[in-house]
C-alpha cells in the first residue's frame, strides 16, 4: 500500500508547487522583490531593461556550494553587461546565515534573500542552482543549470554561460531548458 501512496504523494507535492508558478520560458515576467543583506527590498523592475540572471543557491547544499567559484567567474566575466540576482530561497537559512556565508566564501557579487521562497515559487524553481536568464525585455530565455556537473573537471556543457552569451548577442539560446543539479529548496509549509 505504501508503494502506491508514495508516488501519489510526490506527484501531489510537485503539482502544488507548480500551481503557484507565474513565470514561464518565452514569456515576460512581472515584477518581483528580493531582500538585500541589509534586509532592504530590491525590485526586479528597478533593473528591467538589462539582461538579468537569477540564480537560486543554498549555504548548506554541497552541490550548490560546488558552483561558488563558477558563479563568481560568471559575475566577473559579464560585469557591466548582465545584472545578477543570486538569491537564497531556503526557509531554514536565515538572512544572517546567508550574509555570513557570502562573506566567508568571498562572493564577488551581491547576494539576496528570497523570503518565504516567494520568488522561487514564481519561477517554479525546485533546486538550489536553478538558474534563469531574462533578456532586456524581461522575457525568460533560459532555465536550468549553471553547468552539467558539480565537478568542474567533468563539465561538458556550460548551460548558463552559453545562454547568457546567446541572449547578449540577440541569438536563440541553443538549449533553453536543462535540469538543474542541487538540493531541493526548503519551502515554507502552508499547513
Amino acid at each position: 500500500m505504501m508503494r502506491l501512496l508514495l508516488p501519489a504523494m510526490i506527484a501531489a507535492s510537485f503539482a502544488a508547487v507548480g500551481q503557484s508558478q507565474e513565470f514561464h520560458l518565452g514569456a515576460p515576467i512581472t515584477d518581483f522583490t528580493l531582500r538585500d543583506m541589509q534586509n532592504r527590498p530590491v525590485r526586479y523592475s528597478a533593473v528591467k531593461g538589462e539582461v538579468t540572471v537569477v540564480i537560486f543557491f543554498s549555504t548548506r547544499c554541497p552541490i550548490s556550494n560546488a558552483f561558488n567559484y563558477r558563479r563568481n567567474q560568471l559575475y566577473k566575466d559579464f560585469a557591466g553587461r548582465v545584472r545578477f540576482l543570486i538569491a537564497d530561497p531556503n526557509v531554514n537559512e536565515s538572512l544572517e546565515e546567508v550574509r555570513d556565508y557570502a562573506r566567508s566564501v568571498e562572493f564577488d557579487f551581491p547576494v539576496y534573500k528570497d523570503v518565504n521562497n516567494v520568488v522561487a515559487d514564481q519561477f517554479g524553481a525546485q533546486i538550489t542552482t536553478d538558474s534563469y536568464v531574462m533578456d532586456s525585455g524581461g522575457v525568460i530565455r533560459y532555465q536550468g543549470y549553471v553547468e552539467d556537473s558539480p565537478n568542474p573537471t567533468r563539465v561538458k556543457y556550460q548551460g548558463l554561460r552559453l545562454a547568457i552569451e546567446a541572449v547578449l548577442s540577440g541569438k536563440p539560446v541553443p538549449m533553453p531548458v536543462t535540469k538543474a543539479l542541487g538540493c531541493s529548496i526548503r519551502r515554507v509549509h502552508n499547513d
